[in-house]
């Protein structure tokens, strides 16, 4: 929102349930795109230029308890924005905002992940994601682009992911919620993480020039163990450190990271927060100000 703002852009921001409470001057529509009718409405009354559909289920575990909800929502949503754009004949780019899991089970052959990999989805999340995809490709008359995101971060991101998740384990236990112990899954994973900053410039970018598929990623690989020790490093605490079997995701991809190259050429893309420490204090410090204030 912030980065959209600073380029003077006319904000249109959907919600369902909770409306939007970001700072800054924007307009807001309530929508659920699991619901054609309400798609229609909404666009013919905003009209917009482009669309950044965030909406989702985007955490990978939900696909898995629900996965009928996540094909009404990841796939069914995209075709209601497509169908409510052709009806309206609007001129309205889509940004779809897709997923690394898309690719699968990537081998060390295959590194780094170009966006003209094979598309082999493994779980619910990255074959809902493909099928998004498709469904943009069903509809020949809408301008559409895709992106698809590695593993991005930053403050503001909801607790169920890694990085978040040690940090608000850590914020709790600095706040003296939680004893000195950390409940941890998989550590010796490497993921290609970017702050979600770079991320959302990117979207932008997806928006006025892309055309096709683009990955956004920092294009390395840190392991999830690297990314443990810097937050403990940052908040100061003596920990103690457990695996929990819970945690420990089922069929994991040893080392995955992307190349940017085709985002670097077309829309003149490149990650800008390039130190992780950086990233990871704003995020600790995001759940260290929650924590010391609930």
């Amino acid at each position: 929102m912030a980065h959209l703002q600073s380029m003077g852009d006319q904000i249109v921001c959907t919600y369902l349930g909770a409306e939007a409470t970001a700072p800054g001057s924007y307009q807001t529509v309530e929508l659920n795109i699991a619901d054609l009718n309400r798609c229609v409405t909404a666009l013919s009354e905003v009209r917009p230029e482009a669309i950044i559909n965030l909406a989702g289920i985007a955490f990978a575990p939900d696909t898995d308890r629900d996965f009928n909800l996540a094909l009404n929502v990841n796939v069914g949503g995209v075709y209601n924005l497509c169908k409510a754009i052709e009806e309206l004949k609007l001129k309205t780019k889509l940004v779809t905002v897709s997923s690394s899991e898309v690719y699968g089970r990537i081998g060390a052959q295959d590194l780094p992940v170009t966006e003209d990999c094979p598309v082999k989805p493994y779980n619910n999340y990255g074959l809902s994601k493909y099928l998004s995809e498709m469904t943009v490709r069903r509809f020949e008359r809408v301008e559409a682009v895709i992106v698809r995101a590695f593993n991005h971060i930053g403050p503001g991101q909801r607790s169920d992911f890694v990085v978040s998740n040690f940090a608000r384990q850590l914020a709790a236990i600095a706040a003296g919620k939680a004893a000195p112990v950390m409940k941890v899954g998989n550590l010796d994973v490497g993921r290609d993480f970017t702050d979600v900053r770079d991320i959302v410039r990117g979207y932008r970018l997806a928006a006025v020039r892309g055309a096709g598929i683009y990955n956004f990623c920092s294009g390395k690989s840190v392991a999830v163990k690297d990314i443990l020790a810097q937050l403990i490093a940052i908040s100061g605490l003596k920990i103690d450190v457990q695996i929990d079997p819970a945690r420990v995701r089922p069929a994991e991809i040893p080392v995955l990271y992307g190349s940017f190259a085709k985002a670097q050429r077309e829309l003149d893309w490149t990650p800008e927060y390039t130190d992780l420490r950086t990233t990871l204090n704003d995020v600790y410090q995001y759940w260290r100000a929650i924590e010391s204030s609930a």
